[in-house]
């Protein structure tokens, strides 16, 4: 397991037991399938404020992450600015990407709280 996947389980491990993210993340859903150099996996977002870590590809997710591990774990501790990054084509987004700007949201609400 990389490094990435073990930061994105811990995330939602988290959330699920801080209700402050909780109450930030309420009242969006979606799944974010991760595509991290064929290691996949995905998180389901209720719209209680929960999540789900689950592994393999989700039947229909609202996008796609498609990335290395090393490159993901860079823009998950503020070190790649995602929009950038994509612009520059260091990663891709399938599915719909105005929803994946709600994940740089994420991001930003577990770094000010907790080491990446």
């Amino acid at each position: 397991m990389s490094e990435a996947k073990e930061i994105i389980k811990k995330m939602c491990e988290l959330q699920n037991n801080d209700p402050e993210i909780q109450k930030a993340m309420g009242g969006w859903k979606g799944v974010v399938q991760y595509n991290l150099s064929g290691e996949e996996f995905y998180v389901e977002y209720k719209p209680d404020g929960k999540c789900e870590f689950k592994e393999g590809k989700h039947a229909s997710p609202t996008f796609t992450i498609l990335a290395t591990p090393d490159f993901w774990l860079n823009v998950m501790r503020g070190k790649e600015d995602p929009v950038a990054s994509f612009m520059m084509g260091k990663y891709k987004i399938q599915g719909n990407i105005m929803e994946s700007q709600k994940l740089g949201a994420i991001l930003k609400k577990f770094r000010g709280k907790y080491q990446l």
